[in-house]
């Protein structure tokens, strides 16, 4: 990338004091990543990772332990009053579950004029204007503001959810799992509109997910993420192609194959278990307790991201095997 990030951030932390007495739930432990305008970039993992925490600080919804979120070079904790409003409306949130992320009191209408309102559109004649605009853009007739949100589908509220956080003309969408809550017959649709959507208007996108045939179809680079830390990053194809840490392989051969034969005959995911507590991580690399390469060095020292390629990187001792292709060996390996 030769210009600058439009969200960067710092060795970003988000705490939780624990039920129990004198711990911290450690949700995200010093993340970084950055991201460029225009540009859809993937974060995955499994549920429980911290993904979501992720996206909710960076946004301001939950509190920032320690690190920076930067927006065009500037340290958002460092604004307050009216300057802090106007970076916020420069990031925004599309949620996951549209029949909990919309008032149900509220007419569609409603819904995007308190949005349109927010954001400084005083005029209400510009205000119903818009609001014809974002209808269109996301594929609902105008008649549709007049009814209250609960009487929408799941698919129609979401394409509302979407049309809200586009009212402001945002600079950067967080898009937590948008259409993991949609029934199967309408996910095509809505991310078809979500993609096309981000192409005409540009704006930059850190895609949250767990289904990652959804983040290979959307994103230009992946992050993946697992117990509050990033563990490895790169372009989507090559880390695809090279996944070069043990639960990036886990996770991609967790995907299910389309053709049932193919399915049946592959080999069985590398590892078991549940992530565990991040009140209580392991020591060394968090990885270790599920990963069927773990040595005792594995537990001593929380190994350094490895650089595999300019744009490439895996923390893992075993990175570089991994990335040079002994995928296969390790699958049978985990296999059994």
């Amino acid at each position: 990338m030769t210009h600058a990030p439009v969200l960067k951030v710092e060795n970003l932390q988000t705490r939780f004091k624990s039920v129990q007495r004198g711990k911290y739930v450690h949700a995200v432990d010093d993340v970084s990543l950055e991201l460029y305008p225009g540009e859809i970039v993937g974060l995955v993992g499994e549920s429980g990772c911290g993904k979501s925490t992720l996206g909710r600080t960076i946004v301001g919804l939950e509190r920032a332990s320690g690190g920076r979120v930067l927006l065009d070079g500037v340290d958002l904790s460092g604004l307050s009053g009216a300057a802090l409003r106007n970076s916020r409306r420069a990031l925004q949130y599309v949620f996951q579950d549209p029949y909990s992320s919309l008032n149900e009191r509220q007419t569609v209408g409603e819904a995007l004029d308190e949005a349109l309102l927010i954001g400084g559109l005083r005029s209400q004649d510009e205000r119903n204007s818009r609001t014809k605009e974002l209808l269109d853009q996301v594929g609902l007739a105008h008649a549709v503001k007049d009814r209250h949100t609960r009487e929408l589908s799941g698919g129609q509220r979401q394409r509302v959810a979407i049309a809200r956080s586009l009212a402001v003309n945002p600079r950067v969408l967080i898009c937590d799992e948008p259409v993991s809550a949609l029934d199967l017959s309408i996910r095509a649709q809505v991310m078809n509109l979500f993609l096309r959507l981000q192409k005409e208007l540009g704006v930059a996108c850190l895609f949250i997910a767990h289904d990652l045939s959804l983040v290979r179809q959307a994103a230009s680079r992946v992050y993946v993420m697992y117990l509050g830390k990033i563990v490895e990053h790169g372009p989507s194809q090559e880390l695809y192609d090279h996944p070069s840490h043990p639960y990036s392989q886990m996770l991609l051969a967790s995907v299910p194959e389309v053709d049932p034969r193919v399915e049946k005959l592959r080999s069985a995911p590398l590892v078991v278990g549940e992530v565990p507590s991040p009140t209580s991580p392991p020591s060394g690399c968090r990885f270790r307790t599920r990963c069927p390469l773990a040595f005792d060095e594995c537990a001593r020292t929380t190994p350094p991201s490895y650089g595999l390629s300019p744009d490439h990187n895996a923390a893992c001792v075993f990175a570089a095997d991994l990335y040079g292709g002994k995928r296969s060996a390790l699958v049978r390996q985990g296999a059994g």
